[in-house]
């Protein structure tokens, strides 16, 4: 089985055989901080830097259209971009000096990976793809993403998962097993990427590549979906996950061989949290029980001791 990758989060939602082991999920100390851009149908976090300055998309409604437009908020404040074109315009990751990885999807369909430095964009296209995704950043400027590529029989597309560093070029790869599935969502400073691929059961793992090239499965035990979309240095990761009982999607931290459930205090229907910096603040979103998506800021109420990084 192949799949072709169209994004999944906007539209809502060689290999080492050892995988990590995992206990169950534990509660965690948080105060939660909700983002919306006012005027906006739902905003979505999907970056932030140790600064606190979080990126995203929302919602615009303009006419009988809605637009999903960028938007970057820091110590209380909103700045959105409000192009009267493309149609789809994201902020997807922040680094400390402020760069951004940008997707765009133009109204003929076209779509464009960039990385934004101040004036400065770089295009970023994987040779021989159909399209380009970045979707993680690291403060060295490294990009991490997805591509579709190579149809198959049916014209089903296959998706990669790829790091990109200016002296290097791009790096694709698939995560062992996955059939036809391959998505890279965050980034350390290590090089290690965390992501989801799909096997030919249509069953979601989580994968986590290190540095080395080398490739682990993380899955949260028990479920038939596991997306992994943040690493920080020290190595803890965030993601979700499908409760096997009641199938909703359910944050969590994963740190220290634990998972620890990430869950706002209005989060009905689901929460995806994005990204975790070095002392533990959790950015992402979640589905409240009006079912509108809506951000959040988790900041630990006890600061985590910094861990050592964990291979």
């Amino acid at each position: 089985m192949q799949a072709c990758f169209k994004n999944p989060a906007k539209s809502f939602v060689i290999c080492s055989a050892l995988c990590l082991f995992a206990s169950t999920a534990q509660a965690v100390d948080y105060d939660y901080l909700s983002l919306h851009v006012e005027g906006g149908l739902s905003t979505q976090a999907t970056g932030i830097n140790e600064a606190g300055a979080i990126v995203g998309s929302y919602q615009q409604p303009q006419g009988k259209s809605v637009l999903l437009r960028p938007f970057v908020y820091k110590d209380g404040v909103y700045q959105t971009y409000t192009p009267a074109e493309p149609a789809v315009f994201t902020f997807d990751d922040i680094n400390d000096a402020g760069h951004v990885v940008t997707n765009v999807t133009h109204r003929n369909m076209t779509e464009v990976a960039s990385l934004v430095k101040g004036s400065k964009k770089i295009t970023l296209a994987v040779p021989g793809a159909v399209t380009t995704y970045a979707y993680a950043l690291d403060d060295s400027d490294r990009v991490a993403g997805a591509y579709n590529h190579d149809p198959n029989e049916l014209g089903i597309l296959t998706t990669s998962g790829y790091l990109w560093d200016a002296s290097t070029g791009y790096t694709g790869f698939d995560a062992p097993g996955a059939a036809g599935l391959t998505v890279a969502w965050g980034l350390n400073s290590a090089q290690d990427t965390v992501g989801v691929y799909a096997d030919a059961d249509y069953v979601y793992h989580g994968f986590v590549r290190h540095g080395d090239g080398s490739i682990v499965t993380l899955d949260y035990p028990g479920s038939p979906y596991t997306q992994l979309m943040g690493i920080n240095d020290g190595g803890d990761i965030v993601g979700f996950y499908q409760d096997p009982v009641d199938y909703s999607m359910k944050g969590f931290l994963y740190r220290a061989g634990e998972f620890q459930l990430i869950t706002p205090p209005d989060a009905v229907y689901g929460s995806y949290p994005y990204r975790v910096t070095a002392d533990g603040r959790i950015v992402g979103w979640y589905i409240n029980g009006d079912g509108l998506v809506r951000s959040f800021l988790a900041t630990p109420k006890a600061s985590p001791a910094k861990s050592a990084k964990r291979g």
